[in-house]
């Protein structure tokens, strides 16, 4: 029996030197595999971060670029708003001019369209303010006052023949609010530069 114990240990020592070499072979693939996963996992992470920082610097980018552009939109909102400020001041210092100054205005206007007749609509303020003395500064009996006011703050419509000439303030600012406010743009960064 004792020939059995010796061959039953030798195939057991045999077997312990087979384990523990596929131990050692195992922990060595193991360790190796883990080593690799820990690799890819540090550069997964760093591709992340890099790539987070990237987005982050872009997001930022984006965001700069659209405050810019809001500020860009303010100011030329701040602009028109100063612009319509100035305009409607100007015309209120045109209404508000004593009669004589809008009657020598009034005119200059008719006569400078070279008529010779016509009948002139004024605004309700300007009809009962200054309304036949009008005419005095005119050629005398060629033009007549409408006793009917004009639906307009200021300015004058003169109507000869078939022809209407409309000189109100509101119809001249509009046909040329653009170069009124290159006008008054112009003149306020020259005022206030660093306010525009």
């Amino acid at each position: 029996m004792e020939g059995i114990e010796r061959i039953k240990d030798h195939i057991i020592r045999q077997a312990d030197d087979e384990v523990e070499v596929l131990v050692a072979e195992t922990q060595r693939f193991v360790a190796k595999e883990v080593g690799d996963a820990e690799r890819q996992v540090r550069l997964i992470l760093e591709e992340a971060t890099l790539r987070a920082d990237m987005d982050a610097k872009e997001l930022v980018r984006r965001g700069e670029g659209l405050a810019e552009a809001e500020r860009r939109k303010q100011g030329l909102v701040l602009k028109q708003q100063r612009v319509d400020q100035v305009i409607d001041r100007a015309l209120d210092l045109l209404l508000n001019e004593p009669p004589e100054e809008r009657m020598a205005r009034y005119a200059s206007w008719v006569n400078g369209l070279g008529l010779e007749s016509g009948v002139i609509t004024l605004s309700a303020t300007d009809l009962s303010e200054i309304g036949e003395k009008l005419l005095e500064l005119l050629p005398p009996d060629r033009f007549s006052i409408n006793p009917v006011p004009g639906e307009f703050s200021g300015g004058i419509v003169v109507e000869h023949g078939r022809v209407r000439d409309n000189l109100s303030y509101e119809l001249i600012v509009r046909d040329h609010r653009a170069e009124l406010a290159r006008l008054v743009l112009s003149h306020l960064e020259e005022v206030m530069p660093e306010e525009l």
